[in-house]
Order: structure tokens, then C-alpha cells, then sequence
């Protein structure tokens, strides 16, 4: 019988956020079948927009957090 898989990781109780380009990228939530991690990107404390990232474009300190979730 096949391995059931999450469809969805909620991040939010977490608090992982990472800095790039004079913008901090709050994690949200994962979704590990298609690896894809849904951001929330902050300016000067106000919310710019939410997004969609690859699982590769963060830092390997927040991989190294989310592995043991998947």
C-alpha cells in the first residue's frame, strides 16, 4: 500500500523567515508533492505580496528545519 504523504505543511507556528534583497520572505506553508513553498515577502514591516517559491531557492538552515516535516 502506498506511503500516505501530507498534502500541505503549515509553517505560520514556526516563524521561519529568511532576508534577501532588503526584503524579508516569511515561510507560510510547504507543500512537499510538488516541493513548492508558499512566502509571504515583507518591506520596511508591510506585506509587498505572497508568492510562490521552489523548496531549492532557501537557505540550507531552513531545508535542514522542513526535512524532518516531509
Amino acid at each position: 500500500m502506498a506511503k500516505n504523504k501530507k498534502l500541505l505543511v503549515d509553517l505560520k507556528s514556526m516563524n521561519l523567515s529568511f532576508e534577501d534583497k532588503n526584503q524579508t520572505i516569511k515561510l507560510v506553508s510547504f507543500k512537499p508533492i510538488t516541493q513548492k513553498i508558499d512566502v509571504e515577502v515583507f518591506e520596511n514591516n508591510k506585506l509587498i505580496k505572497k508568492d510562490t517559491i521552489a523548496f531549492a531557492h532557501i537557505p540550507k538552515k531552513l531545508k535542514a528545519k522542513l526535512n524532518p516535516l516531509v
